[in-house]
């Protein structure tokens, strides 16, 4: 055999569920720990996503019991939407299969999510993900479902008819995995959960014992999202080429007005007349140089508005503070945001909320709680872009020291979040989102120091009183005294006048 031939027989390709159960740690499987946590993290995602979709305040159990030494049984119900029977098998057993793949902000990115978690039940322990769905006015489904690695197709083992309580999902998957390492993270991030979506509810039980039980601080539900246009900042060759394909002999004038967002009309019109374009030429007559040119053109355009937010969820100013003192019960608290602004193409809105006593250790730098999509992140922090920008403030020069426990909460809300990795613990470092979050970091900075300094001037303004307050007494007990009176007149009116906030001229 020649050694083009030798060459030639060691290509090959696998499928996508191959590749993740090669490299499960890319996704948050990487230990037996992690596995527990990363196992209900995707479990509670999917659960809070469908009740969201439902309209309905979600209402998340999470039960883990320990059947023997390193194996536990994970369970997670939610009040939701249920799975359309036909798409569960694909839903829970096919890896990057799934509805989240729009221009709209969800929690789940990669359709990875349970599918991963059934993966690694499967080959740590080989059991099968057990799904039990009811859909509104329907009888509910019992699935017993493996993955077929090599071809990422789902096998069925039972379908059978499931009587449930009501519409909603329960899964539930075997593991490997170590329980007591992770519980306290588990605990954590279902905490953390309910300050980033204040309208759940979660409850935590632990081989038949109650853990945590907590949410519902805020009774609004999120404004659904709706999937918007691309933004032309996000137009790369492989999208217009797509846009082209399905353009036809429609005119570029018109292909770019209803195609993209925030490109109407006049914005056309200038665009094209920019790059000397035939507003009137048929999109199918358009050459490779053509569409390469377009594309470069339209990600640098400066005349663009800012993205449309409706493909956003933020938290909001009044839930936000609301779930952080329900959680944390701070002695002060400030909130504030910037955007929308886009990333290549993607729209994004930062927001966030300094609280100061949230039980979290004095220091020179705050304590930081990262948010992504509502997705509490607990893991990776120092390679996280939130940690370094917090970083880079002097916070010194706000007035938070070694003496003054101050905590961030920080959410980054997008179309799509630049997770460094599959397991979306930590945030890329991109300008666009820096720029935005140091500013904002420096605008909860200025809020916190003039709390801090209100702070101060009011523990003054007390010892002032009380040090009034003894003398004036003292002054009182004397001149009764000198007077020959038996009671000693009141000194709190006076005193009250004395320290009255509000003045009059």
């Amino acid at each position: 055999m020649n050694q083009d031939n030798s060459l030639r027989g060691e290509f090959s390709s696998i499928s996508p569920a191959e590749f993740f159960y090669r490299n499960r740690q890319m996704a948050g499987f990487g230990n037996p720990s992690q596995a527990v946590y990363s196992t209900v993290r995707e479990l509670v995602e999917n659960s809070i996503d469908a009740c969201e979709e439902a309209r309905r305040q979600p209402d998340v159990r999470v039960s883990i019991d320990e059947e023997r030494s390193g194996v536990v049984r994970v369970t997670v119900s939610d009040n939701g939407t249920g799975v359309p029977y036909d798409e569960v098998p694909n839903a829970f057993a096919r890896v990057l299969y799934g509805d989240k793949f729009t221009a709209r902000q969800r929690r789940g990115t990669f359709g990875l999510g349970v599918t991963m978690a059934a993966l690694y039940g499967q080959i740590t322990t080989d059991s099968p993900l057990i799904v039990v769905t009811q859909t509104n006015h329907a009888t509910g489904r019992y699935y017993q479902l493996l993955i077929d690695i090599e071809n990422n197709q789902p096998v069925i083992l039972s379908d059978k008819s499931h009587e449930r309580e009501g519409p909603g999902t329960e899964v539930t998957i075997r593991l490997k995995g170590d329980l007591n390492r992770s519980r306290e993270r588990i605990y954590d991030y279902l905490q953390l959960t309910t300050v980033a979506s204040p309208h759940a509810r979660m409850e935590f039980t632990i081989n038949g014992s109650s853990i945590l039980k907590m949410g519902w601080w805020h009774q609004l539900l999120p404004t659904p999202t709706t999937p918007s246009k691309p933004h032309p900042h996000g137009a790369d060759l492989e999208l217009i080429r797509r846009l082209v394909a399905d353009a036809g002999e429609r005119s570029l004038h018109d292909f770019l007005v209803e195609s993209f967002q925030r490109m109407g009309k006049r914005t056309a019109t200038r665009f094209l007349k920019f790059l000397a374009l035939n507003p009137r030429q048929a999109m199918n007559t358009l050459g490779r140089e053509d569409i390469s040119r377009l594309s470069s053109a339209l990600r640098s355009f400066d005349g663009l508005g800012r993205p449309d937010g409706k493909c956003l969820s933020p938290i909001g100013k009044d839930a936000f503070l609301t779930s952080v003192e329900s959680v944390f019960a701070p002695s002060a608290l400030t909130y504030g945001s910037r955007g929308p602004t886009e990333w290549s193409g993607n729209a994004f809105i930062i927001e966030g909320v300094a609280a100061i006593g949230t039980g979290a250790r004095a220091a020179d730098v705050p304590a930081l709680y990262r948010f992504a999509n509502r997705v509490p992140l607990l893991y990776d922090s120092s390679e996280d872009t939130l940690t370094k920008m917090l970083k880079r403030v002097n916070w010194v020069q706000y007035g938070v020291g070694s003496t003054t426990p101050v905590s961030i909460f920080l959410h980054l809300c997008s179309t799509k979040i630049p997770f460094k990795a599959a397991g979306k613990q930590s945030i890329a470092s991109l300008p666009e989102i820096e720029h935005e979050v140091l500013s904002l970091l420096r605008e909860l900075g200025r809020s916190l120091k003039k709390t801090l300094k209100r702070g101060e001037r009011s523990v003054r303004d007390a010892q002032k009183k009380r040090e009034f307050d003894k003398a004036m007494k003292q002054v009182a007990q004397f001149s009764a005294e000198l007077a020959e009176r038996d009671v000693v007149p009141s000194t709190a009116e006076l005193i009250r006048r004395l320290f009255e906030v509000d003045h009059h001229v």
